[in-house]
């Protein structure tokens, strides 16, 4: 999560006009910490200010952005609302092209049940063989917004069993209650022990079906999706469950005090590097 001040950065939107979209319950903060009163803002957040921004470029008041944020139009009102849009822009001839081309955006947007983020890029799908790889293993059943607290549980096990990292971090998703905002998390890092313990386990050798994702996490179900369209067209089949490794992104490449990481927040999501991969049969 961000803070205030750094959410704003990223967005390039001013730290005054989020606060204000957050006084007013326009645009809600992740976390709010109850001793200091600082605001915090996940990914996810950065979708609805998103959104919030194209439709005030659109005319919209904020008052109509609220009831279009909080559902409480149907979408043939909004559709006579951007049409009346349309025909006042007709007449604002210096600025004709860029409030039109909102509008459709708006509207296609709407018809699709797209949000206005753009997707990210996936690269092809493709076999890899991968070795036998010793990783210490942490799962616990959690509100996704306590992933942090997880990781960091993780590198402390790191720190105690005096361990060295060979890899990136893993992540297994087993099951997700979506309603509820819980998921079944399984952490995953690849490491050099002497010993074995009950927190080590093995990710098998074998061929895997994989493909890079270049984007925020919350867009990752585009290469889930991609990944089983592949499998099914070449007639694979996946054996155990698909993972997360994140090549570039929250975590840093290169942990320097593993009881002290810190998340690498100076990366903008949209740079964000996952492979998605699962084993499949032979």
């Amino acid at each position: 999560m961000y803070s205030i001040g750094k959410f704003s950065n990223l967005c390039n939107v001013p730290v005054k006009t989020i606060r204000y979209y957050s006084d007013i319950g326009l645009l809600e903060p992740s976390f709010i910490d109850e001793v200091t009163g600082y605001r915090y803002f996940d990914y996810d957040k950065m979708k609805e200010l998103n959104t919030i921004q194209v439709l005030k470029n659109c005319h919209f008041s904020l008052k109509e952005i609220e009831q279009i944020m909080r559902g409480k139009n149907d979408w043939q009102d909004l559709e006579l609302r951007l049409h009346k849009k349309v025909l006042e822009l007709e007449h604002q001839q210096e600025i004709i092209a860029e409030q039109i081309q909102n509008i459709v955006q708006v509207k296609n947007s709407i018809r699709n049940a797209e949000t206005f983020n753009p997707k990210p890029i996936l690269s092809s799908c493709y076999i890899e063989e991968r070795p036998k790889i010793q990783v210490l293993a942490i799962r616990e059943k959690i509100n996704v917004m306590e992933m942090d607290r997880l990781v960091q549980k993780l590198f402390e096990r790191i720190y105690a069993y005096q361990l060295e990292i060979e890899g990136e971090l893993t992540t297994i998703f087993h099951q997700q209650y979506r309603k509820q905002n819980i998921a079944d998390v399984e952490l995953l890092l690849p490491v050099k022990a002497a010993q074995l313990t009950e927190y080590i386990k093995v990710i098998p050798e074998g061929r895997y079906a994989c493909i890079h994702v270049k984007g925020s996490y919350s867009e990752l179900h585009f290469g889930y999706s991609r990944l089983q369209e592949w499998l099914t067209e070449q007639a694979l089949q996946a054996e155990g469950t698909f993972m997360e490794q994140y090549i570039k992104g929250l975590i840093p490449t290169e942990v320097v005090n593993p009881i002290n990481i810190k998340p690498n927040i100076g990366l903008h999501p949209n740079d964000f590097l996952t492979k998605i991969f699962v084993k499949i049969r032979n």
